[in-house]
Parts: structure tokens; C-alpha cells; sequence
């Protein structure tokens, strides 16, 4: 006899509605906020002081909401960075040295007074950009042309950019007034303006215009649509005629671009000048905000925002119940898991199927085989 009367039974599914993906998304957050809750409990935070935290001190506090939407701006273009290139199948980890590129090349405009001052700014968010550019596009390259694994050429070309970093910061641009290791700070008209006393710059203009931009791309412009066939089947688009290799390559270029201008917004809106630490600790928030955000653009700006809280909230745990620092990369990462763990509903439809009894399976079978069988 079966142990179990039931048996667990999945069939791929031929068409996922718009509401299953919601609800899954939803349901896949809603229980990584559970986990995330029973963990901080275990951790000696009281129950009660969970919705406090991660509701009102974060959006319902001034000092938290500011804190919250000037640290979505970064993560938002850093996510959108990879977004884009996992629409087409190409796993840019390399999002740190894109931003460390692009704070390097905003900070190089102001060291060396690169044109007249009124143009100074839109100078810094040019090189900035293309700093951002040519770092991923030196990954695309060598995949295009030598085949290398993106995921490895990103990954080290990020200690090339943050050694190339500590290079400047301790040698040529090292602040001569003090000798610590960062750059001369910014005159004013190289800042980012701030919404009156608040921390949150006009760089939210930048990550609202980057999330429309690629929005567009994605949804209505011809490249999207041919980016889209490149990431269904790449060998197909190329014998259709598709410049796979030039999707490839422009698509690594922009979202290094909009890495780059990560880095300036943070050099030019938050710290106003480039330090040791401005590009640290973006690839795995990165990636989990694109992935959250099911690589669109206006899911992931919703995401960070997401994320941005709960880097806010973990802040003010720290703070308060002294919990260390990796509170908060544990609770992404259990968000990241039960998303992930709750796409089976989308991919396949599950049913439960009555299981028969070895007695009843022998009599199904037919007298002829059973003859054979026999013989």
C-alpha cells in the first residue's frame, strides 16, 4: 500500500497570467517579511516594536524618510544597471566598479577644472557616464569577441576600478590640507542641491529620468523588442539577421552609463568629494533589487525604495538592540530565497492526485500484458 493517499503532482504551465505573477511576487514578499520578523524576534527585538521600526521610524519619520529616499537614488541605478543587462542575458556583477568608475571620473572634472563652472556639472555627469560605459562595455568586448564569462570579467574588473580608486586617493588626488586619503571637497556649484535641510539631493531626478528611460527602452522602442528576441535565443537571432553582438555590447554600455552615474550622484549629492568607501557594497543589493523587481524598471525603483527601508530600519536595529552589522544582508537575503522559492507557482501548476494501491495498479493492467509478462 502507499504510504501517502496523495501524491504532489507539477505541470508546466502553458500561459502565467498578469495577477499569478502579482500574487506571487506579493506572497513571496509577505512571507520574507515573516521570516524576516521570527528572525529579529529570536534575535531579542520585541514583537512589538517590529512595525515601529520598519514602518513608522522608516516612512513615517522624517529623519528615517529622508534617510530612506537619498539612499534609494544609488540603489536604484545601480539595479536598473542590472535590469538591463539580465533582459539580456548577460549577468553584470560587476556594478561597483562601473560606479567606481563613474565617482572617478565626476571627481576628475572638479580636480583638474575641466571647463568653465556653469558647465562644470553637466561635465561631472558626462564622465561620470562614461566612465560607467567603458568598464562594462571592456566586459562585453570579451565576451563578444573572446568568449570570456561575463560573470568573471565583471567581478574582477570591480578590484581593478577600487584599487585603481586607492591609487588617486593616496597618491596624485590626496586632499593637501589635512593628507587624509580623499579627494578636495567640492565647491558648491559642483553639489547636488538638497530639498531644503533634508539629506535628499536633486539626484532623485537622475534615478526618476534613468527609470523612465529605461521603462521606455524596455517597453516601446525597437532595441527592446530586439533585446528581447537576443535573450529568448541567441543562435536564432543571429540567423535571422539580428546584431546580436551590437545589442550585446550597446546594452553593456548604457547599463554601465547608468551605473557611472550612481558613482556621481554620490559624490556630487552625498559626500562631495570621492572617498575610500564610496562604491562598497552594491553588487549583492543590487542584484537582489533587480531581481525583486523582475528586471523592470519601474519594479525595481519601487524595490529600492523597498530595500532603501530596510537598510534604514537595520540602521536603527543596530542602533537600539545592538545587533550586528549582518542583520540586514540576512534579511534580503530571505526576502531574495522566498521570491525565489515562490516562482514555482508561476512555472508550474500544482495538484494533489489520489494515490492508488499496489493491489488496484496490478488489477489496471492489461490480461494481455500481464500474459506477457507472465511468459
Amino acid at each position: 500500500m502507499s504510504v501517502l493517499p496523495y501524491r504532489l503532482v507539477l505541470s508546466p504551465r502553458l500561459a502565467v497570467p498578469r495577477w499569478l505573477r502579482a500574487a506571487t511576487l506579493v506572497g513571496g514578499i509577505a512571507f520574507g517579511l515573516i521570516c524576516c520578523a521570527i528572525f529579529l524576534i529570536a534575535f531579542g527585538v520585541p514583537a512589538g516594536d517590529l512595525a515601529n521600526q520598519f514602518i513608522l521610524y522608516v516612512f513615517g519619520n522624517s529623519a528615517g524618510l529622508d534617510q530612506t529616499l537619498t539612499r534609494a537614488i544609488s540603489l536604484t541605478l545601480v539595479a536598473l544597471s542590472v535590469a538591463l543587462c539580465l533582459r539580456i542575458r548577460f549577468w553584470n556583477i560587476g556594478v561597483e566598479g562601473q560606479l567606481w568608475m563613474g565617482a572617478i571620473g565626476a571627481t576628475a572634472v572638479s580636480f583638474y577644472h575641466i571647463g568653465p563652472w556653469f558647465l562644470r556639472m553637466p561635465l561631472m555627469i558626462g564622465a561620470a557616464a562614461i566612465g560607467g560605459a567603458v568598464w562594462c562595455g571592456i566586459a562585453a568586448v570579451a565576451k563578444i569577441r573572446l568568449r570570456a564569462d561575463e560573470v568573471i570579467t565583471t567581478l574582477l574588473l570591480n578590484y581593478v576600478a577600487y584599487l585603481f580608486a586607492q591609487d588617486l586617493l593616496y597618491g596624485r588626488w590626496r586632499n593637501p590640507t589635512d593628507q587624509f586619503p580623499v579627494s578636495p571637497t567640492f565647491p558648491r556649484y559642483e553639489q547636488l542641491p538638497t530639498f531644503g535641510g533634508w539629506h535628499l539631493h536633486y539626484g532623485v531626478f537622475i534615478a526618476l529620468a534613468a527609470t523612465a528611460f529605461c521603462w521606455w527602452l524596455c517597453r516601446y522602442s525597437r532595441f527592446g523588442l530586439l533585446s528581447q528576441a537576443v535573450a529568448e535565443n541567441r543562435t536564432a537571432s543571429r540567423a535571422l539577421g539580428i546584431p546580436v553582438a551590437r545589442i550585446t555590447l550597446t546594452t553593456a554600455c548604457l547599463a554601465g552609463a547608468v551605473s557611472g552615474l550612481a558613482g556621481f550622484s554620490i559624490v556630487s549629492g552625498e559626500e562631495h568629494k570621492l572617498t575610500q568607501f564610496v562604491g562598497n557594497d552594491y553588487i549583492f543589493p543590487s542584484i537582489a533589487i533587480a531581481y525583486l523587481g523582475r528586471a523592470n524598471p519601474v519594479g525595481v525603483f519601487i524595490a529600492a525604495i523597498a530595500v532603501a527601508g530596510l537598510y534604514t530600519a537595520g540602521d536603527s536595529l543596530k542602533a537600539f538592540y545592538q545587533l550586528p552589522d549582518t542583520v540586514v544582508v540576512t534579511m534580503e537575503a530571505f526576502l531574495l530565497m522566498t521570491v525565489a522559492a515562490f516562482d514555482v507557482f508561476i512555472r508550474y501548476r500544482i495538484g494533489l492526485l489520489r494515490s492508488q494501491p499496489k493491489a488496484i495498479r496490478a488489477k489496471a493492467v492489461p490480461p494481455a500484458e500481464a500474459r506477457g509478462t507472465g511468459a
